[in-house]
């Protein structure tokens, strides 16, 4: 059984200024990307695949010069995330590990259960993530009030990778509401997870990093 780590890699980071920020650092030699590859590789997946761009595939070779990884340049850029993960079709594995680059985990990955596993946290900020409810994902919604759960890791089979494959998505969160409705589902828990969205968040890590 084949597992590929993907790292969707390619977006512009309007909010950090065009700064490329999955290479900022969060401790000595490991930036946010790295620490993404880290934690994919502790799974163990047998590659892992950086999801980049045509402006940032230089940057990021160079950053990972050390590291036996894959990369792959996102070309549609107008599905978001979705461009993303259609570009891993090629190497896709038996199994499949999503993990954003601009994130931090505490978490055990467990076997995956189902076809379609999602690895959920606890937020008051739901207008910022994909909330779960019933049974779908709710993108960034300012609807839901109180403590919300929302999705910061995704695993899927081969199976998922070639239903996509025969259908037409315009978003991750139609292809991920798809991929849940036509199989199983399931979730294992992330017991703290830090978005680095804007640099307010990444001075907190920086913060927390060295209490």
């Amino acid at each position: 059984m084949t597992k590929l780590g993907i790292i969707p890699a390619a977006g512009k980071a309007t909010r950090f200024c065009g700064l490329f920020k999955e290479l900022m650092p969060i401790g000595e030699g490991v930036t946010l990307l790295s620490n993404a590859v880290d934690r994919l590789e502790s799974i163990p997946v047998d590659s892992v695949l950086v999801v980049t761009s045509h402006y940032k595939i230089a940057a990021h070779s160079l950053a990972l010069s050390s590291r036996a990884v894959k990369y792959a340049v996102q070309r549609n850029y107008e599905s978001d995330a979705w461009g993303a993960v259609q570009e891993s079709f090629d190497c896709a594995g038996d199994w499949n590990y999503y993990l954003m680059p601009d994130t931090v985990l505490k978490v055990n990955i467990p076997e995956p259960q189902s076809d379609f596993t999602l690895g959920v946290f606890a937020t008051y900020k739901p207008e910022r993530f994909g909330v779960m409810d019933g049974g779908r994902i709710v993108d960034k919604s300012t609807t839901f009030a109180g403590l919300q759960y929302a999705w910061g890791m995704l695993i899927w089979s081969r199976a998922v990778v070639e239903y996509w494959k025969a259908h037409e998505y315009k978003t991750h969160t139609d292809a991920f509401n798809a991929a849940m409705g036509h199989f199983d589902y399931s979730t294992f828990p992330i017991d703290e997870y830090r978005d680095v969205s804007d640099f307010k968040e990444y001075r907190g890590l920086l913060c927390s990093s060295r209490m």
